[in-house]
Formats: structure tokens, sequence, C-alpha cells
């Protein structure tokens, strides 16, 4: 199997790209394809051979729409932004509908001047119209326009033919534009990386392009430029602006050997820094890849409104089909309902909705990420708005991760350096947070050479063999597997025990804090519809019951395994009449992230392995981050809503005004195109 990833150019009507999709998806050869219209990209997955494959895309790409082109992702595509072909016969056209409709013209002049304008403007559609008939697509948009024009042609209806035929053409061209202004406008908010950094040299410094920076280069970041790539402050310190990334208003102080992240904006201090990712690997990089990768994840609405597009042109042709036949096979007259079906034909194109739903999902993302959530594809925005329950993690989720050593309890007889030295030495290489309260707490000699034999187990302990030392650090219930008894009792608190070469050494005691305004944002969320709240812990079940107690959870469950939280996930999952999501901290709740109907991973902007396992991915840790998360879901399903709505309700409305005598072409056009704008307009709000 072979993924590639391609650019379409010239790709201005939203049906049209259906159309594209569905051929390719039926190209020998082709496992999966998904062609995301606001962006312009098409993703092709193959399962065999991939020799011309550029070729046979842009054949049959052309065929469907002449002039579409399909380039290799990144390749540069010379685009005649000024097309003479389309302006020239289009700005003649436009005179000549005027010039007929102020004068009066009538008989020969009158037609010469009309069929002329239609041939000048329409000339391409007709062409296109064609090249349909010929592949047997008797529904495509511009043959329907055609047949509509040349219907009002024969109703020698010759301006109205004519200036039906500008309007469609100006109304694509409006479509495109609103469409690529609000494209731009997005990736603008996301445009938060520098074109070079200021290498420092043994000369001095000297402007490089991202690209050809390496890891261990130093680099100068001045105040008020964003700091080019993920790195550590090596000299210097500032203030920095994370909101482009996070959404956090707050500046953030940071000085010598704090982490720095590409795309943040240097407020007020003379930096220097020591590059740690190059570019295609730095933070920001991987969330503009995924933002731009999450029109191939489509919603619901947008499968939705793909298969109904397929129906709803056929369905309209019939329907004017039967509006034309019954009055005249009744003894109406022909040429009255001949005009009334032409009615049906201009609105039979679902552009509207083939452009805006997609487009207001995209907006949606957008607008997420400007405040720091990351909704990895339109699937997820639904997903989040249709919760139900959602099971939490405790440390680092529910409460802040920071722990502290409170306390250190050892029996009588044993020396606290003793236990505090087995402990850090047992945790050095850990990542776990109780490894990273000690090593930031406490110094000992560690030397990595001594270390004989060494195995953590997950949610368990370490054993380590160091020197001629047998260590063992982790829970009461690890220690109890080892035959160690009679263990101190710390009553609420987290622990870690310790014994070394047989001898029980005592317990060491963390404090952590529930997050500030997580039970607000607890509160938020369950009047927004989410029923159920369930927090999942690997920690003691004393301190577990009275976090769950203080937040008002309605249920917990402690001193759980990895896999035992999986398998109590799937157990709520299972009760619950609804989709489920799992909150987490996104590195040893992988499983369970993957797991749920959607993963959320909090407070996780330096974190690539959460980036990749989670579906939503919230970029500062403030609990107010999952409301707004819903809140934005919300908000872009009724702007989906919205739009279908209008969509359908104008099309409706203008086919009954149609039917009864009260619409005419020029009408249906101008609410065709004008329905299009206004729900691509609507998509795009703030």
């Amino acid at each position: 199997m072979t993924t590639r990833e391609y650019d379409i150019h010239n790709l201005d009507c939203a049906h049209c790209g259906i159309k594209i999709e569905d051929g390719v998806s039926s190209m020998p050869g082709v496992h999966s394809v998904q062609l995301d219209f606001v962006n312009k990209r098409l993703i092709v997955s193959f399962q065999e051979g991939v020799e011309n494959a550029l070729e046979r895309l842009n054949h049959l790409a052309d065929s469907i729409e002449p002039g579409v082109t399909i380039t290799d992702k990144g390749a540069q595509e010379e685009i005649n932004k000024w097309d003479w072909g389309f302006w020239l016969p289009l700005a003649v056209g436009v005179v000549i509908v005027i010039l007929n409709m102020l004068l009066g013209t009538s008989g020969w002049l009158k037609i010469a001047l009309g069929v002329g304008a239609w041939l000048l403007v329409g000339h391409r559609v007709a062409i296109s119209a064609i090249k349909s008939i010929g592949r047997g697509q008797v529904f495509s948009e511009h043959f329907l326009m055609s047949i509509a024009t040349i219907g009002a042609l024969v109703l020698q209806e010759y301006t109205e033919a004519a200036a039906v035929m500008v309007l469609y053409e100006i109304g694509q061209w409006l479509e495109s534009l609103a469409v690529a202004k609000s494209r731009s406008s997005i990736k603008g908010i996301l445009a938060i990386k520098p074109e070079k950094a200021h290498l420092v040299t043994e000369e001095g410094t000297k402007d490089l392009p991202l690209g050809e920076v390496q890891v261990g280069d130093r680099l100068l970041v001045y105040p008020g430029e964003r700091v080019p790539l993920d790195g550590v402050v090596t000299k210097g310190n500032s203030a920095l602006d994370t909101s482009t990334l996070t959404g956090e208003a707050i500046p953030l102080p940071v000085r010598e050997e704090d982490a720095i992240l590409a795309g943040v904006l240097n407020l007020d201090g003379l930096l220097e820094m020591e590059v740690k990712s190059v570019d295609a690997e730095s933070t920001v990089s991987r969330i503009l890849q995924l933002i731009e990768n999450a029109g191939a994840r489509k919603s619901q609405n947008e499968k939705f409104i793909t298969r109904f597009a397929s129906y709803y042109t056929p369905s309209v042709v019939g329907a004017a089909l039967l509006v034309f036949l019954i009055p005249v096979l009744m003894g109406y007259p022909a040429n009255v309902w001949l005009h009334r079906a032409l009615v049906f034909l201009i609105v039979s194109c679902p552009c509207a909705l083939v452009i805006s739903v997609p487009l207001s999902y995209y907006v949606g993302i957008g607008k997420a990420a400007r405040k720091g959530i990351i909704f990895k594809g339109s699937v997820y925005l639904d997903t989040m708005r249709r919760l139900k329950a959602m099971v939490f993690d405790k440390t680092g989720t529910l409460t802040t991760g920071n722990l502290k050593i409170e306390k250190l309890l050892a029996p009588d007889g044993v020396d606290p350096a003793e236990l505090i030295d087995t402990i850090y030495k047992s945790e050095y290489t850990s990542n776990h947070p109780f490894a990273k309260a000690v090593l930031s707490t406490y110094t000992a000699d560690y030397d990595g050479k001594m270390v004989n034999a060494y195995s953590e187990y997950s949610g368990k302990g370490v054993l380590m063999l160091y020197g001629e030392d047998r260590m063992i650090v982790g829970s009461a219930a690890f220690l109890d597997e080892h035959g160690f008894v009679g263990l101190i009792d710390a009553g609420e608190t987290s622990v870690v025990h310790a014994a070394k070469n047989d001898i029980y050494l005592g317990c060491m005691c963390f404090s952590d804090e529930i997050r500030p305004g997580m039970k607000e944002a607890l509160d938020s969320l369950r009047k927004r519809g989410i029923k159920r709240m369930v927090m999942l812990s690997g920690d003691r079940e004393a301190k577990a019951r009275a976090i769950s107690e203080e937040l008002g959870l309605d249920a917990w469950a402690a001193e759980l395994l990895p896999q035992e939280k999986i398998d109590r996930l799937e157990e709520i999952m299972d009760q619950t009449d609804g989709l489920v999501a799992y909150t987490g901290e996104g590195m040893n709740d992988a499983p369970a992230l993957a797991r749920a109907d959607l993963g959320i991973a909090m407070g996780q902007i330096g974190n690539p392995a959460s980036i990749e396992t989670a579906d939503v991915v919230l970029l500062n840790d403030r609990p107010q981050q999952l409301v707004a998360a819903w809140d934005q879901a919300q908000r872009t399903h009724n702007t989906v809503t919205q739009n279908i709505l209008l969509a359908l309700g104008v099309k409706v409305l203008v086919m009954a005004l149609g039917v009864s005598g009260v619409s005419g072409l020029w009408e249906a056009i101008i609410a065709d195109v004008g329905v299009t704008l206004l729900a691509v307009l609507n998509a795009t709000r703030r």
C-alpha cells in the first residue's frame, strides 16, 4: 500500500470535485481516495502499480473539469491569475447584455447579440458539456446549465439566455474567490513560522532557511521575532507570547535551560538557543500538518452531503421533466411550462451544500486551533458534541501532575538518606511523574555503568541491580508480590515504597493538587449534556476516593494497571447509551486514548506521542479548554445546519416560485449564486 498526496489546481466547481473523487476511486489499483476541496488537496492510497499515476489522474480530472491539473504536493504550478480567455469574453458579454436591455433591440439584431453573447461567455461551458455527454455524464453542472440556456434561446428569450450564462460565470468566479479568501484567512491564523533563522557562527551571525538548520546549531532570537525551531535557551531571559499555539494570553517567562517551541513570539529579551529538532519535526510543524490533514477525516454530515449530491441533481432534473410534461399532456402551452421547467435546471447543482459544509468544518477546526485546541478531523467535532460520558485519568489530568514530596516515612533504624538514594537511582531513567518529582528535589551519585539489570513494570514499579545491590521501588502491591509485608500505611497520600537487599526502607509520600478550575469545567460540561463522569487511576484507593468526592464524579476506580484501565473503559462504553471520551495526559494513557470513541490529550504541546495518539489535543492545561472544545464543536454544528437549511430552503422556494410562474431564469440564477455566497460567508463569519 502506497499513499501519495497531490495538489489540485483550477478546481472551482465543488460538485466536479465529488465526481473527480468518485472517478479516482474507480481507477484500477486505487484503494482509497480523499479529495479536500477547501484545501485543494487529493490523497490517494494505491494498492498496486503507481506507474504513471499522476498522468492518469490528470487525464481523469481534465475529462471531468477541463483545465483542472494535478501536481505532486509542493510542486510549483504556473497559473495565470489573470485569465484573459475568461475575462475578455465575459466583459464583452456583459456589455452586450446591457446594451440589449437598454436599447430594446429586436429582430435579427436581438438574436445576433443574444446568441453572440451566449457563445462568447458560454462556449467553455458548452464544450465541457459536450465532453460530459461523451462520458455519459448527463447530470454534469455544465451540461444542465447549457440545456437551460439553450432552452431559453429556443423560447426566443435571447437576452435572458445570455444574461443567465453571464451571471453563472460571474457566480462561479465569486464562489471560487470566496472559498480562496476563506482558506487564506484561516491559513493566515496558522502562519506562525518565520522563514529564516539567525545562525550563530564564529564570524558572527548569518541567516539560513529553516530547512538548512541542524540539531545542535545555535540561533539568536531577537525581541519581536518568533522562535524558529524547538530548542533550549542557552543565554538570556525573556517573556514569550505563546497564544498562537496554546491560546494562553499570559506571557511565559523563560531563562537559561528552559525549553522553548517554534512559533511562539519573543517579547522583550535577546535569546540564544540550541536547536533540538529540525523544521519538519518541530511541534508547530506537526500541528500545522495535523490541521492540513484534518480534511481527510470527514464528518458524517460531509459524507451525507456527498451522497445527497449524487441523488439531488437527478431528482431535480426528473422534477423539471415532470413540470414540463404533465401540463403539456393536459393541454397547457408548451412554451410556458418549458420556461418554468428550465428554472429547475438552473438550481439543480448542489454547490451551496458541497462547498459550505466542508468549509464550515474547516473554519471550525481553524478557529479551535487559534485557541490552542487541535481537532484532527471534522469527524471529531461531531463526536465531541455528541458525547454522553467522559472518563478521566487522575494524575496530570484532573490534578496538576506537579507532584511534590510531602514527607519520608522510614522504619526505626533505617537512615532516610538510604531511602532517598535507593528511590533516586531506581527512578533515574523513568518518565513517571514520581520520578520527575524525585529527580527535581534530590541529588545522588548515579553511574549508569553500575546498572547491571533494570526492569520497569508499568503501573507497578522498578526492579534494578545496581552494582551488587538489589533494589525494588514501587507500589505496596508490587513490594507485596516480592515478599515484603507490614509496609507503612501513609493514609490518603500517594506513595512509593522502597527496599534494598531484602530490607524494607520505608516510603516517600507525594502530594498533588486538583487543577484550578477543574470542578467548574466539569460542572459546565454536565450542563452541556455530559451525563456521566468517571475517573480511572493507578493511584491508591484512599487518594482516588478523596479526589473523586471533591470533584463530584459519578464513579471512580483506583490501583489500576494500564490494561485494567482499558478493561474498565470498555465496560463504561458498553454501559453508556452514547459516545464516551477518554481524557488523559497522552503518554501512559495512549492505549485508552486510542480505544475510546474520542481521545482527548490535555496540556500536550511538547509531547509528540500524545499529538499522534489523541483525536483532540489541548495545547495548554486549563480545564476550561475542554468546555471551549465542546462549544466550538457545537457552534460548527449549528453553522453546518444553518447552511443546509438555507441552501435547501432557497432552492425549494425558487422551484416553487418557478412552477407558479413568479420566478424566471434571472431570479433562479441570482438565488442559486446568492445562496452559495451566503452559505460561504456564514461558514466563515467570526
